[in-house]
């Protein structure tokens, strides 16, 4: 295996070790949902609509789409449309986007480290009513993201699953 794979594997395998604690719901939280499913059945998709994401910085925004169903204390589907930011790569850089389907929440805003995509989630009046922490690493993306952000096309869609913190 090449260094740059070895490397990408280990982050990957420690960023999912260390996700799963992550994602409880905290002391704040008046509600607490799930995005995309579970872990072991994530029912959530992402996709790239241009070019898809790779380990070379990106030189303009990476538009995507992130969709799923809700459940726990909501209920619906939750759709993210926007972009990370430009320079993001696989395993770093910042997204922000337009969120629908989930009453009082219209944007959200984080970064990604290795898979861990956390957000801060907007009412429309700019006011902070959220977060959500999502798992992009799961068994069905792992191995296609590796081998996706090594080639010219990137990481172009996977599957995820979150949890959602509602503040009020």
């Amino acid at each position: 295996m090449r260094p740059r794979a070895i490397l990408a594997v280990t982050a990957i395998a420690a960023a999912s070790l260390m996700a799963g604690g992550w994602g409880a719901a905290s002391a704040q939280a008046t509600r607490t949902c799930t995005w995309g499913g579970t872990p072991a059945e994530p029912t959530g998709k992402v996709w790239y609509t241009g070019q898809g994401i790779t380990n070379t910085p990106s030189t303009e925004p990476l538009p995507f789409v992130a969709t799923g169903p809700l459940a726990g204390d909501c209920s619906g589907t939750l759709t993210y449309r926007g972009y990370q930011a430009t320079g993001s790569t696989c395993s770093f850089g910042q997204f922000e986007a337009r969120a629908t389907g989930l009453p009082g929440v219209v944007r959200a805003a984080g970064d990604n480290l290795v898979g861990l995509v956390p957000a801060l989630l907007y009412d429309p009046h700019g006011n902070l009513v959220g977060s959500e922490n999502p798992q992009v690493l799961t068994s069905g993306t792992e191995q296609n993201l590796v081998a996706s952000c090594e080639s010219p096309e990137g990481f172009k869609e996977g599957n995820f699953s979150s949890v959602i913190e509602l503040f009020r």
